[in-house]
């Protein structure tokens, strides 16, 4: 199955890739992304979701309201934030696409979009992972694809190895290693923006520190003038950047910088040796957030694991090559084949030799600095 897979994917993909790059602007393009003034004014531009036909719930966990959103039927697939302090809103309208195939479970992390703000002890790296354990058991989900973008891909694998019988299937897009590796330090993301773009953004971050301009107006004016290429390899539109800085990048005060403080202290050097769930690796040939054998280190800490590499796509492979992205998805979950409970048993118990000496040693440190 995985061998036709590869050659529906080799065949498929230079269609998708001349089908999406005709007409679009990329960073390859080198084209100046200046505008003439800063905008204070941003548009009203309503949530996607807010006109789609969706079911949307608040989700109760331990007094903390989860925002959750589900559509279509099938195999339950949740999709999991980056940021730390993205929100589910930049998943939509691309994952519709997987309605027709999958039940696809939208939802914002404690302290992020329309979820509550509300830390209890302290937003943690593990409080997030049992948050999304308690929403599976609160929506009577028996087992779930968990899919993990960016840093979602770091809370998706520290899920897995956590909670293996939830897991059906592992699908890991532009994630975040959890690598102590000195191979991963440093990216590409200055590369493709130009010297006339980088003055202007720090001009309007020098706006903002003065208090001139709030988060949502500093977004909107960093991405027009040239910060889309960051993370982006197609140019987003102006109604795509406006919903990102109104929707995409809201979360708690400090939440950022507490969630990336917390999964920083881990490190899942060989958890995955041996792992019987089936994971599928997508990464953007032009994602510019890391170096750019990133995607390789990744593979080799997933031995097992699939890798496509989507040749036409930066940091946001669904929003760059959404056809070739939702037919790999496709493949691979309906390539999905059962694991059985000693195989999970099996890799669980190694899995938690390393992971639980960590564990205890943030504790530690934790109650330490709380005395």
């Amino acid at each position: 199955m995985k061998i036709l897979l590869m050659l529906i994917l080799l065949v498929a993909a230079p269609l998708f890739s001349q089908h999406k790059a005709e007409g679009k602007e990329t960073i390859l393009d080198n084209r100046l992304s200046l505008e003439d003034s800063i905008y204070y004014k941003i548009d009203t531009l309503s949530r996607l979701c807010d006109n789609m036909n969706i079911q949307k719930n608040y989700i109760d966990i331990d007094g903390c309201r989860l925002y959750c959103e589900t559509e279509g039927e099938g195999i339950p697939i949740v999709l999991i934030h980056g940021g730390p302090g993205g929100t589910h809103h930049y998943f939509h309208p691309w994952f519709s696409e997987a309605k027709d195939f999958a039940k696809v479970i939208y939802y914002d992390q404690r302290g992020c979009g329309q979820s509550d703000f509300q830390p209890d002890d302290g937003y943690t790296f593990r409080q997030a992972v049992d948050d999304l354990h308690k929403l599976k058991q609160k929506l009577a989900i028996e087992k779930w694809i968990v899919c993990g973008y960016s840093y979602g891909g770091a809370a998706a694998q520290y899920y897995s190895a956590v909670y293996p019988d939830d897991v059906l299937g592992m699908v890991l897009i532009s994630a975040s290693p959890v690598l102590n590796d000195e191979a991963l330090n440093g990216s590409r993301q200055q590369d493709y923006i130009l010297p006339a773009e980088k003055k202007r953004i720090k001009e309007i971050y020098q706006m903002r520190d003065e208090g001139k301009l709030n988060t949502s107006q500093t977004i909107l004016n960093i991405q027009l003038n040239g910060d889309w290429k960051r993370q982006d390899f197609q140019k987003p539109t102006k109604d795509e950047i406006i919903r990102a800085a109104l929707y995409e990048w809201t979360h708690d005060k400090s939440f950022n910088q507490t969630m990336s403080s917390s999964f920083s202290k881990y490190d899942f050097k060989n958890v995955f040796n041996g792992c019987p769930i089936p994971t599928l690796i997508c990464e953007g040939r032009w994602d510019l957030t890391w170096k750019a054998d990133k995607a390789q280190i990744l593979k080799n800490n997933h031995p097992d694991a699939e890798l496509v590499m989507f040749e036409n796509s930066g940091h946001s492979i669904f929003h760059d090559e959404p056809g070739l992205f939702f037919t790999t998805l496709k493949n691979f979950m309906e390539s999905i084949e059962p694991v059985s409970k000693d195989e999970l048993d099996r890799w669980h118990r190694y899995a938690e030799d390393i992971i639980q000496p960590q564990e205890k040693l943030i504790e530690e440190e934790k109650t330490f600095f709380a005395i």
